[in-house]
């Protein structure tokens, strides 16, 4: 017994070791949405937002573009960047991948999300980064130079996050296709679990800056004919493109409570497999993707009634949906115990390298609020998926965690190079005490920007997001003041409450001179007392993008066809 009892409680340890906190999470996809709150709001309304190509692109390229499936989830603006703010020259921006661009400031998002401050990490910090596409290779700058060179591989997404923020952890570049981000974060979790690095950020980003790579993946007739993406419904007939970037910040939940942090969610285990020999190359393994789920629930410890939720890969293809879901029911159906499943695929596209990481976002966010999202697009279930009792149920509103299910939620994503990947997440654990210091008074807080204009739109956005803290204004005031980088303008604002706060961040954005506001030095101490206080959000800094002029190579020299 004394031997079975040791066992127990060396599996328990190394159980509790892996165990990973997401700490914090930065983002962008079709909509406008570029945080994780107003993402999270969009998709428990179930609305979606699949459009035409964006005409400054189909322009650029007509008339390549023609005869192609086009319609799909697109960024506003994929070419402005604050280069001035990454150190970045005019020219070397403009060789500069716009996928590149986009993880520099989806990055230091989440870090803010987090209140962790780049530098404080940097020599323990790793980035893990999925990437897949490289249609910028097929546009041109002004003349050609080391900057094009080194500002379109791969490998260079990951190193000029490392290089740029002075991380010394691991730093490298994962492309399986449309599991890249999800490898990532497996990656990411063993790199934590191994001590390679304390923190990790993971990251996925995809554009479509190209008509061939549409016309490549329209080749294989897995896009939707009419532009609409419905998983799991009767008239699924496949997938459309979609553009985002997510980044999530990851520590050991043992590291992230002792320092205090803000957890989201826990990652309980990850896995990776290979479809191996199937039907064909592309085609999915209903029995490897049921392993890797199962692998998942036995290296967490968990049986398939702990999990609730499942954030699927769901492409919406006819026959992709049953085999995935054939294999999840196998795994985690349970009669007399329902269990839900979606795919934020049908809001914003299929993202291919970033759909991971947004899926784990959508999760994450959906433990954090105890709800489960609405499925957009959704009426009849695909005739060829097994519902009925044990089997999945697609949430055709938004409801809450039921008190009866699973607590945790599963993210699964699949490449087209047969690479499947699995992630258990569970609640964060409950605050049981308050931190020393949380009742010192609060004497003011920290405000700081690149430039002078960024600035007073900090102020004007600061204004807002605390008017909304509702009597959490300390949590505001700690996290503005020790959870951001210090930026060359920095200004201390001196208020005690929300109603000296809003006036005198109403007079910094408007440009006005305000007694209670009052520059700091570089060397100047932040008069705050240094006890710990809760993180809360504050918004991020609003970048003050510069479009880089880019010019397609020509139709004659990239054919849609070729």
């Amino acid at each position: 017994m004394e031997t079975i009892r040791s066992l127990r409680e060396q599996l328990d340890a190394e159980r509790s070791a892996g165990r990973v906190a997401v700490v914090g999470a930065g983002l962008r996809a079709p909509g406008g949405l570029s945080d994780r709150e107003a993402y999270w709001q969009a998709l428990a309304q179930g609305r979606t937002f699949l459009s035409e190509l964006p005409q400054e692109r189909r322009a650029a390229w007509a008339p390549s573009w023609d005869g192609l499936l086009s319609r799909g989830g697109y960024l506003d603006d994929v070419l402005g960047f604050d280069a001035r703010f990454f150190g970045i020259s005019p020219r070397e921006a403009r060789g500069l991948d716009p996928q590149h661009r986009l993880l520099l400031e989806v990055v230091w998002e989440a870090f803010e999300d987090a209140a962790v401050l780049p530098a404080a990490v940097a020599e323990s910090t790793g980035v893990f980064v999925g990437i897949t596409g490289q249609d910028y290779r097929h546009w041109g700058v002004e003349e050609p130079n080391s900057s094009w060179l080194i500002g379109n591989g791969h490998c260079f997404a990951a190193g000029r996050l490392a290089y740029t923020l002075g991380f010394q952890g691991p730093a490298l570049a994962v492309d399986t296709a449309c599991s890249s981000s999800l490898v990532a974060l497996h990656t990411a979790c063993r790199s934590l679990a191994a001590r390679d690095c304390d923190t990790a950020v993971v990251a996925g980003v995809n554009l479509v800056l190209s008509p061939r790579s549409t016309a490549e993946i329209q080749r294989t007739e897995a896009l939707s004919p009419d532009g609409r993406c419905r998983p799991f419904d009767a008239r699924a007939n496949g997938f459309v493109r979609g553009e985002g970037c997510g980044a999530v910040l990851l520590k050991r939940l043992a590291d992230a409570e002792r320092d205090g942090d803000r957890v989201l969610a826990v990652i309980e285990a990850t896995r990776v497999n290979q479809d191996g020999r199937s039907s064909g190359f592309t085609a999915p393994n209903v029995l490897a993707q049921t392993k890797l789920i199962e692998s998942v629930l036995a290296d967490a410890g968990a049986t398939a009634a702990d999990v609730g939720y499942l954030e699927a890969h769901g492409t919406g293809t006819p026959l992709g949906d049953p085999i995935e879901l054939e294999a999840a029911g196998t795994a985690l159906g349970r009669p007399g115990a329902p269990w839900y499943v979606g795919s934020v695929k049908a809001n914003i596209g299929h993202t291919e390298a970033a759909a991971g990481v947004l899926g784990l976002i959508k999760a994450v966010m959906s433990l954090h609020k105890r709800e489960i999202p609405v499925q957009a697009e959704f009426d009849t279930l695909n005739p060829r998926i097994t519902g009925g009792d044990g089997g999945p149920t697609v949430p055709t509103r938004t409801l809450p965690w039921p008190e009866s299910g699973g607590r945790c939620a599963a993210v699964s994503s699949f490449g087209m190079s047969g690479t499947n990947a699995h992630a258990l997440l569970s609640p964060a654990p409950a605050r049981t005490a308050p931190r020393p210091g949380e009742d010192t008074p609060v004497a003011g807080f920290m405000v700081s920007a690149h430039t002078q204009e960024a600035l007073r739109t900090s102020a004007a956005r600061y204004a807002k997001a605390v008017q909304a803290t509702e009597g959490d204004y300390p949590a505001f005031a700690y996290t503005a003041t020790h959870g951001r980088t210090r930026l060359p303008h920095a200004v201390w604002v001196a208020a005690d409450g929300v109603p000296d706060a809003v006036e005198a961040l109403t007079a910094l954005a408007d440009g006005r001179d305000d007694p209670r506001v009052s520059v700091l030095g570089p060397d100047t101490d932040l008069p705050v007392p240094a006890g710990a206080r809760t993180v809360t959000t504050v918004p991020s800094y609003p970048w003050q993008r510069s479009v880089y002029s880019i010019r397609p190579v020509g139709p004659a020299a990239d054919p849609a066809g070729a």
